[in-house]
């Protein structure tokens, strides 16, 4: 699933790798501790994740989140899927260690070579097609599944669930504590975001795209930071994915709000968007509350992980700053 279409709702250790930020290396626990975790049995909506000892060859087949925390926790990744927005396969705040194989999934799930990797567990809590896909992940091995449904666990609910699965739950705590530090700090230094409201979404070949309800991840990242989600968008229809909805190119005026905040898969979209009559009418346009983003850092926001928050802020905050304090 390419990354523009996911964000859309087009629907879309040994050995181990690291984000390479020099915390995902170790939790300061001995292998005999972590080993003193399993087995261990983590549930989900798709079924249960059963370990018994700890993983040795982990496959991340979700869409991104799931490649996150296994380079956040310092996982031994052997497989993972590649993201095709991004030259290398990799998110630019995913940085392993060692390489894990990556696969594309344009085709399919390829899961010959997924078997062919011998993975012991598989991180799959942010596969957009799950449902379909569990019973033949479960045939190669464990595999962790999102506990509500695709798209709708926290993210750090999402960090401490690969934490129980991989035997190292301090370690996740302690990701979380640290990412929840920062955003607190970001909230803290900027009051001028508490109370603005917000549309976030993405162009995608002209098509436009907008986040609509107030769990989505993405929605829940700039509600943390103080912000809500626009009541003009919350009752459009869903699209393909859950919490996100088309707009027509002749009601851009659902999208206004104090910060209007859209992302472009590429240059020329985003110059021919920016340049309709309709689009410059926008409040939020005419007073400089609008941001463009580029599909990196939106992606990092909208799929947001213990790795991605910290990109993600850094890119965005300077430029959410000054937009909300045009509205004064």
């Amino acid at each position: 699933m390419g990354a523009a279409l996911a964000l859309s709702g087009c629907s879309s250790g040994d050995g181990g790798a690291s984000s390479g930020d020099g915390k995902s290396g170790g939790s300061g626990r001995t292998a005999q501790a972590a080993a003193a975790s399993f087995p261990v049995t983590v549930s989900g909506k798709e079924g249960a994740a059963k370990v018994t000892s700890p993983p040795k060859r982990v496959a991340a087949c979700g869409y991104l989140r799931d490649t996150d925390l296994a380079l956040a926790l310092g996982a031994p990744l052997v497989l993972a899927t590649k993201n095709a927005v991004f030259p290398s396969g990799l998110a630019p705040w995913q940085k392993p260690a060692s390489q894990p194989v990556l696969v594309g999934t344009a085709a399919g799930m390829p899961f010959e070579k997924i078997a062919a990797a011998r993975p012991d567990l598989i991180l799959a809590g942010d596969d957009y097609q799950l449902h379909d896909h569990y019973a033949k992940f479960a045939h190669l091995a464990p595999t962790l599944s999102y506990r509500k449904g695709v798209g709708q666990d926290s993210w750090d609910e999402m960090a401490r669930r690969a934490g129980d699965t991989l035997g190292r739950r301090e370690q996740a705590d302690a990701l979380v504590a640290d990412v929840r530090e920062k955003i607190t700090d970001v909230r803290e230094q900027h009051p001028e975001l508490r109370g603005r409201t917000f549309t976030f979404g993405p162009v995608v070949g002209g098509d436009v795209f907008t986040i609509k309800s107030a769990d989505d991840a993405g929605a829940q990242f700039f509600g943390q930071l103080g912000m809500t989600l626009s009541p003009k968008v919350t009752s459009l229809e869903d699209s393909a994915t859950a919490g996100r909805a088309a707009v027509a190119k002749e009601r851009l005026d659902l999208l206004d709000a104090d910060v209007v905040i859209l992302a472009f898969d590429t240059p020329q979209g985003r110059e021919e968007f920016e340049a309709q009559p309709l689009f410059k009418e926008l409040k939020a346009v005419r007073r400089g509350s609008y941001i463009g983003l580029d599909m990196a850092t939106a992606i990092a926001l909208g799929f947001p992980s213990v790795l991605s928050l910290p990109y993600g802020l850094d890119a965005v905050v300077p430029e959410l700053s000054e937009a909300a304090k045009r509205n004064a």
